[in-house]
């Protein structure tokens, strides 16, 4: 049986990766239950919680950047809309943070695994 390389065995409850099927009938069966609409909005909804959860905790550490950003906008001084600029690569790399952060997450849980229901929550509330 074929090992999902950090495969955690707690993820059980998610779903089970179409990988580790032995069979060849059951393994199509798997893909296509995999490829169903139920679990290309089940796949979608991840991902908008994935992003969410992400984006939050990533607010909830930086406001303070962005609070100083914003404020550099708010003075009346002619060259605050320069210090403002220092606001853009912020943005950016919380952005790439973001989007790396969703996918290692959506690659970990989501991708080529067929999913239980109720899936969303246990991965929206998992600490990784």
């Amino acid at each position: 049986m074929a090992e999902r390389q950090g495969w955690d065995p707690e993820l059980a409850a998610i779903g089970r990766p179409i990988e580790q099927i032995d069979s060849d009938f059951e393994r199509g069966v798997c893909e296509a239950i995999y490829r169903s609409p139920a679990q290309r909005w089940q796949r979608r909804l991840i991902g908008l919680a994935l992003g969410l959860k992400h984006g939050l905790r990533g607010m909830l550490f930086s406001w303070p950047l962005y609070l100083l950003g914003l404020a550099a906008l708010t003075l009346p001084a002619e060259g605050s809309r320069w210090l403002g600029l220092f606001l853009l690569p912020g943005l950016w790399l919380s952005g790439w943070i973001l989007y790396r952060g969703v996918r290692e997450d959506y690659a970990h849980y989501v991708h080529h695994i067929l999913l239980k229901p109720g899936a969303w929550r246990r991965i929206l509330f998992s600490m990784h």
